[in-house]
């Protein structure tokens, strides 16, 4: 499962800026994760204000690490800390079929994103996507295993449509 993105190199010697997809805690517990297809140890992370900051010990400078700006890295759910009530992997949301109370379809969870406040659902129904912001007033029920939420319809219309 994707974990985190490779932001840039920092410093000269080889240390990687990371946006984590998982708590940051995750980071500072794993022994290695997979960057491109590669096994990639873990020497030491560290969390600062939303970003981890790791040196591997196959990135042996910033050349090294430049090599790998952009790169999406991954670990295996089952090395990952328990989740708290009420968290989802990013993994477990795509795919989910969207559904009012009523079971009315409105479409399948085909993105994650977060720009900080919260996280967006891009939610595709055919050609029209929709995305929304990832509330517990919106969002009433994630069943990951099933791949199936339910939404409020009323306060999913009030924050995806805007009035022109």
């Amino acid at each position: 499962m994707i974990i985190g993105k490779i932001l840039k190199p920092q410093g000269i010697r080889g240390e990687l800026k990371i946006k984590p997809q998982v708590d940051e805690q995750n980071f500072l517990n794993l022994k290695s994760v997979v960057i491109d297809g590669k096994v990639h140890t873990i020497q030491s992370a560290s969390a600062r204000d939303g970003f981890v900051y790791a040196f591997f010990e196959e990135v042996k400078d910033r050349n090294d690490a430049e090599t790998l700006r952009d790169k999406d890295i991954i670990a295996p759910q089952e090395d990952l800390l328990p989740l708290k009530e009420d968290q989802y992997y990013v993994d477990d949301l795509i795919g989910c079929e969207v559904v009012t109370e009523e079971e009315e379809k409105l479409g399948k969870v085909v993105d994650v994103l977060n720009f900080g406040a919260s996280d967006i659902l891009t939610i595709k129904d055919g050609s029209e996507e929709t995305m929304c912001p990832f509330l517990s007033k919106v969002f009433l029920t994630v069943d990951a295993q099933n791949k199936k939420i339910v939404v409020n319809k009323k306060r999913f219309l009030e924050v995806t449509q805007s009035e022109d």
